[in-house]
């Protein structure tokens, strides 16, 4: 049997303008989305509001798409820029981030939020705990928090990977995943739950790419494709999984080619490009969209799969430093 080629559409939401990067996102339940922290200066967290929007069933009806802020005060988890979010079982789950007048990682505190209050899961006595960290990434499958690389509190980066189970309350330290130790990487576990996929990041001196990670949650163990034909070197881009005809596919989109000569007080050369990582062929092809009307370039962007074959983004930053706050769905299909 033929395999039908992929083929993307894009619709903008009509919702309130949110300017705001290295923010979290999160998908709890099929067609809503939570957004959290992030930044609208460099290094100066925005509130600890949450973000809730609901989607359309459809592209064609994204005039029904509602956008709700909401303030749970003292509650909330303390402002942060690059933290991590995850969602399983209904509820969110954020980790670390970074923010102060030293601009800090955080502790490694973890954050519930059940959508009506936020509350702290402690680890088990004896639990080790991962060390703080910002501009990491995390997970969630099979009952448990996948988090992965970051930046250190002394400037260095991590390649670890930790797993928290959700019904013990324990953490475990997993493999360390190949390559040189990262920040601004993507994530994300398989529908199937049986796999992580890792992609990009930064290790201090540039992008790389070049291969796709893959941990095998059974056998706690990596293996890597590399590839010659597919998306070039980037971080703080957009990974997420979806399902399309019962096959599953990575998205990997948008990021960062080039680092700011001035570090995060600055923006680097961003990209616009969309690929698609086909799981059972190992391949990558570029998506094409038949839309004239897109997203534009951006990195340290929010990006989460809210339907089997629907991506939401919002907001990053834009080539010349400004704050972007719309909102894009990506619908997609065969040819």
């Amino acid at each position: 049997m033929s395999l039908k080629k992929l083929r993307g559409t894009w619709a903008r939401l009509p919702l309130e303008n949110l300017p705001i990067s290295s923010q979290t996102i999160a998908s709890p339940e099929r067609g809503t989305a939570i957004v959290f922290s992030g930044e609208l200066k460099p290094r100066e967290p925005v509130q600890s509001d949450v973000h809730v929007v609901r989607l359309p069933s459809s592209v064609q009806n994204n005039d029904n798409a509602v956008y709700q802020k909401i303030s749970y005060g003292n509650t909330s988890p303390s402002p942060r820029v690059g933290a991590a979010s995850a969602a399983s079982d209904g509820k969110v789950y954020v980790v670390s981030g970074r923010a102060g007048k030293e601009f800090k990682p955080i502790d490694s505190t973890i954050h519930e939020f059940d959508g009506t209050s936020w509350h702290s899961v402690a680890p088990a006595d004896g639990s080790p705990v991962p060390q703080p960290r910002s501009y990491h990434v995390m997970t969630a499958a099979a009952g448990h928090l996948f988090l992965h690389a970051g930046c250190a509190a002394d400037g260095g980066r991590y390649k670890d990977l930790w797993a928290f189970d959700l019904t013990t309350k324990r953490w475990k330290e997993l493999a360390n995943a190949p390559g040189k130790e990262r920040g601004g990487t993507s994530l994300i576990a398989s529908g199937y739950e049986t796999r992580l996929f890792r992609i990009g990041g930064f290790d201090g001196k540039q992008e790389i790419g070049g291969t796709v990670d893959i941990y095998d949650i059974s056998q706690n163990s990596w293996t890597s494709i590399s590839y010659a034909t597919g998306p070039m070197p980037r971080s703080v881009a957009a990974l997420t999984a979806v399902s399309i005809g019962g096959r599953e596919y990575l998205v990997y989109a948008f990021g960062e080619a080039d680092p700011s000569k001035i570090g995060h007080e600055g923006a680097g050369k961003f990209l616009k490009d969309i690929w698609i990582f086909d799981l059972e062929k190992s391949e990558w092809s570029e998506l094409e969209c038949s839309d004239e009307h897109k997203p534009s370039a951006r990195g340290w962007l929010g990006a989460v799969a809210c339907a089997d074959d629907t991506v939401l983004i919002q907001g990053g930053l834009s080539e010349d430093n400004n704050r972007l706050g719309d909102w894009w769905l990506l619908k997609l299909n065969t040819l």
